[in-house]
């Protein structure tokens, strides 16, 4: 019994046998030297960024007997490694030179700001056993896959044979040549270190610091300068064998959809031309190569929309090694550089219905928002990937938070980009409703208007939120652009009430467009008959859904520009003479005109009220106008023989009126089965008030004549809202309502 006691000691006390071979180029002084000089013309000033992993506050990995901790021995060889590359010549940065904690986002960003060549970061893997034990060296995602670097692949190679050699260690059974993609190790994100950095970069894992056996090799500082003379030597032989260089040499900002781009490529060998590759956001481009001058020349396939554009292109050389990473952003048209977002609400209640509405403002370098068409890729933590385009200068995303706490986001064109959160709290208040139209569909765009002044808008989905206020017994008013709104009391409940909305006059309107336009070039002053007559034919064309675009005021488009953007829309003109006593109506000669114009002419006797309905239609020839519907009314002046200067704002709006009547007609609208609806208006004494803005159900306008009444004729609803916009000074004192036949 005591021999065997005895033999057992002698065994434990013995461990495994530390075995390694010096390698033949290492273990004699002036054979080192002579091989680190045959890598110094390949290596002189290449920048070269060493990263020794973990260290500081993560010092976990420890071999079995408790020899050797994982960060000590990254940090050897990293050291060694340096020295053999300056001796070479090389520019040589690490992220650590002592035992301290460096986040891994640091560690890639120290790299980036350097601009190294080559990253490579040294580990030692682990395993749940003590027998595991083999050299692999990694590379970023696979073939195809965003972030995919072949010259990382290819550096891979080079250091993973080498070191292998040095160390007798063989490669993974799961790998032909010993090297893999992180992505088996984290499927879809990869190494940080690796998915982070610009450059060609590997992350070798030397050997199982786990393993009872090489746990005693790695404690040793000559097997660690071993495993350093092993990694050097793959890296001088990659870069022996040649780097293609791809150098950018186009303007980053064009103003056409067709760019003109050119890479031109350099390298000591010869450049294999079925490897050229070149993808713009991904999707591979044609090209032509130019072999005497170096000169790819890329021809996009289509036109590009305006914002950035990722422009990436991959070379291989005779030798084998592909071109270092290339990408970067070009732009077309004036690029945003600033990317704004809003999450409302932000905070949210922990309710898989419940959703926040994210809206993205993109401005350019003059402070304007980015026109229309500009793609934004948005993200969140919760998996939403999606491409939003801006419209109206603005792009909108709805996100789910669920039963998630928090939920990032982030917006991205290019370079520039912007994040946000949201957060969900059992406390946040939070009151949801949809706006619809009578015929079934969502109205998106409406406006719902809570008490002191805030307002929230629909989504496309007809959808509203309320957040941080308690809905019970609140009163809102839901007004959208070719309906009429309506007041609407609110619950206390989380999901409100469906609100219907009627459209105005059928919705015979909803998306035309018309051109109003006041002849001339002088400036006209805002409160001339003609001036007002156009801003209330506006206000109404707007309220019944339709795109009235005037060709006054400042920043609005001229009528030649307004006649190619909106090509075949018709054109409505004001004028003003001084020698007219009557209204007169001029047409080009189209015949949709002219048929306009004697529509007007039994329409205008009901609304002018003035006496003024005689109309001399006249046919001018005005070439621009030439494929547009033109109508030009001439109003005359207050004078004496005609009307009263005060009576100027309500013969306007008689005369926007019956205008606004006339195309209601000229789009087959019928007034059968709608209702006038009759309002009279008193002063708080009891007067009638005349000249007075009444507004019916939130949409339409009118003004009240001589005697304090206002009508609106044909193009009611069920339920009538009147109310005069000056609330304070007038009361509404009777509304009388009949059907029309």
């Amino acid at each position: 019994m005591l021999l065997t006691g005895l033999f057992a000691l002698l065994l434990q006390a013995c461990g495994p046998t530390v075995y390694f071979v010096r390698p033949p180029d290492w273990k004699e002084a002036f054979r080192r030297d002579s091989t680190i000089a045959s890598y110094r013309e390949a290596l002189k000033d290449v920048t070269i960024f060493i990263d020794p992993g973990h260290g500081g506050e993560d010092r976990d990995g420890m071999g079995p007997a408790e020899d050797v901790v994982e960060a000590d021995v990254n940090l050897r060889v990293a050291l060694s490694l340096r020295d053999y590359l300056k001796k070479a010549g090389a520019n040589v940065m690490l992220s650590r030179e002592v035992d301290k904690t460096v986040p891994l986002e640091a560690r890639a960003q120290q790299a980036n700001a350097n601009n190294a060549e080559i990253f490579v970061s040294i580990h030692h893997n682990a395993a749940g056993n003590s027998y595991t034990n083999y050299t692999t060296t990694f590379y970023h995602a696979r073939p195809g896959q965003p972030g995919y670097a072949p010259s990382s692949q290819d550096l891979a190679r080079y250091i993973q044979r080498d070191l292998a050699y040095a160390m007798g260690n063989p490669g993974p059974l799961a790998s032909f040549d010993g090297t893999m993609s992180d992505e088996l190790i984290y499927p879809g994100k990869g190494f940080s270190v690796l998915r982070n950095t610009a450059m060609t970069s590997v992350l070798v894992e030397c050997g199982f610091f786990t393993s009872a056996y090489e746990e005693q090799r790695l404690r040793l500082p000559e097997f660690n300068d071993i495993q350093a003379w092993g990694i050097f030597l793959g890296i001088g032989k990659y870069f022996q064998a040649g780097i293609p260089h791809l150098r950018y040499d186009s303007p980053l900002v064009f103003s056409e959809a067709d760019p003109k781009l050119e890479i031109h490529v350099s390298d000591r060998s010869d450049i294999l031309d079925e490897s050229i590759r070149v993808y713009i956001d991904g999707e591979e481009q044609g090209f032509t190569f130019n072999r005497k001058t170096g000169k790819i020349a890329v021809n996009p396939s289509g036109a590009l929309s305006q914002g950035y554009h990722h422009l990436a292109a991959q070379v291989r050389n005779s030798n084998g090694n592909s071109s270092a990473p290339f990408e970067l952003y070009f732009a077309l048209g004036k690029p945003p550089v600033l990317l704004r977002s809003t999450a409302d609400p932000a905070i949210l209640p922990p309710d898989r219905s419940a959703f926040s509405m994210v809206t993205l403002l993109a401005l350019d370098s003059t402070g304007t928002s980015v026109a229309d068409g500009l793609p934004i890729r948005f993200r969140t933590s919760n998996g939403l990937d999606t491409m939003l385009t801006l419209q109206n200068g603005v792009a909108r995303v709805y996100v789910y938070p669920g039963r998630n706490e928090r939920v990032t986001f982030e917006a991205t064109n290019g370079p520039v980009k912007t994040e946000g959160i949201i957060t969900t709290s059992p406390d946040a208040k939070y009151a949801r409703g949809i706006v619809m139209s009578t015929d079934g569909k969502a109205v998106q765009g409406a406006e719902v208007a809570l008490p002191g002044g805030a307002v929230v808008n629909t989504n496309e989905r007809g959808e509203y939120i309320i957040a941080g206020k308690d809905t019970e017994g609140m009163t809102v008013v839901i007004t959208a652009p070719g309906y009429f709104g309506r007041s609407e009391a609110l619950t206390g409940r989380p999901i409100q009430d469906p609100v219907l909305l009627s459209p105005v006059a059928r919705g015979v309107l909803l998306g035309k467009i018309f051109i109003l336009d006041l002849p001339g070039d002088d400036p006209v002053p805002a409160d001339r008959v003609d001036a007002l007559a156009l801003r209330n034919l506006k206000q109404l064309l707007v309220a019944s859904g339709a795109r009235a675009v005037s060709t006054e005021g400042e920043g609005a488009p001229s009528m030649k520009d307004a006649l190619a953007l909106y090509k075949g829309a018709p054109v409505f003109q004001f004028d003003v003479a001084a020698n007219d006593r009557e209204l007169t109506l001029h047409a080009n000669n189209l015949s949709e005109s002219r048929n306009f114009g004697v529509r007007m002419q039994r329409i205008v006797p009901q609304f002018t009220g003035v006496g003024l309905n005689r109309f001399v239609l006249r046919v001018p020839w005005r070439y621009e106008l030439k494929n547009n519907m033109q109508i030009s009314v001439t109003l005359p002046v207050p004078s004496g023989r005609t009307y009263a200067q005060q009576v100027a704002p309500l013969f306007s709006w008689n005369v926007a009126w019956a205008v606004y009547a006339s195309i209601l007609a000229s789009e087959d609208y019928t007034s059968s089965g709608a209702k006038v609806v009759e309002v009279t208006v008193h002063d708080r004494q009891g007067n009638p008030a005349p000249y007075v803005l009444v507004q019916l159900n939130h949409a339409l306008t009118g003004m009240t004549d001589n005697v304090g009444k206002c009508r609106f004729v044909g193009v009611s609803v069920d339920e009538d809202e009147v109310r005069v916009l000056d609330s304070d000074q007038y009361i509404i004192k009777g509304v009388r309502t009949e059907v029309m036949r």
